[in-house]
């Protein structure tokens, strides 16, 4: 029985907007063999480990995932993804009032409806009330008034998935830029005529030493640069 080798290798790439032409961040690059996946950075690249043959998916919130095999020759991939257009279909609006909607949609009970007597003093722009609306005053007459939001407004805030897609989207954004950030300061090259120290012993300091990501963001280059030659210090005199 014969079988066939296949090489495992970091492929990497890059993932741009078929349209313009222009780098998609964030853009999920999964192994479906391996069960693995990694995220694009600011630039649309990513790297991840595949066999020749691997069937690679690439996805990404508002575009049309795309399937690729792992090629033998190696290089960097180009994918481009096609954004997702949909077209919606007629819509019927039929008015509700607002003690129905509640009662049908929301399934709540609706109280009495209460009187707010609001008092402001003239010649202020309003008071902002967060998520339900805002407080202040007709300009002409001067009389209070208070905006609220209405129930769907707050719904498509709190349960859409576009809002939820949007903020995972920016916690992925956030969470790479500061890898990004961390790599850069803590560049191996730089660490290692910081403290004349290469290969495994190099990584039994930054093991030994454990600078949170926290720490090093907060942190200039004079300031890591002191707290790396401390701990130096400390992991010396710990090998003697």
């Amino acid at each position: 029985m014969l079988y066939t080798a296949r090489a495992q290798s970091l492929t990497s790439g890059f993932v741009i907007d078929k349209t313009t032409g222009e780098a998609i961040a964030s853009a999920a690059v999964r192994n479906k063999s391996m069960h693995t996946v990694t995220v694009t950075t600011r630039l649309g690249a990513f790297q991840i480990f595949a066999f020749t043959g691997d069937s690679l998916v690439i996805s990404c919130v508002g575009y049309i995932s795309q399937k690729i095999i792992t090629p033998k020759t190696e290089g960097k991939l180009m994918v481009e993804l096609v954004p997702d257009v949909k077209n919606l279909d007629e819509v019927v609006v039929k008015a509700w009032s607002e003690s129905r909607f509640k009662q049908e949609f929301l399934k709540a009970e609706v109280p009495e409806k209460v009187k707010i007597s609001v008092e402001a003093p003239p010649g202020t722009w309003g008071i902002s009330m967060g998520d339900f609306g805002r407080m202040g005053h007709d300009h002409n007459t001067l009389t209070p008034k208070m905006t609220l939001k209405g129930p769907i407004s707050i719904i498509y805030d709190k349960f859409s998935r576009e809002a939820k897609n949007k903020k995972r989207l920016a916690k992925l954004q956030q969470s790479e830029f500061r890898r990004e950030q961390y790599q850069r300061k803590m560049d191996t090259l730089w660490l290692a005529r910081v403290t004349d120290l290469k290969g495994e012993r190099l990584g039994s300091f930054l093991k030994f030493c454990n600078f949170s990501e926290t720490f090093v963001l907060s942190v200039d280059e004079y300031e890591l640069t002191v707290a790396i030659r401390v701990c130096l210090k400390d992991f010396l005199a710990l090998k003697e």
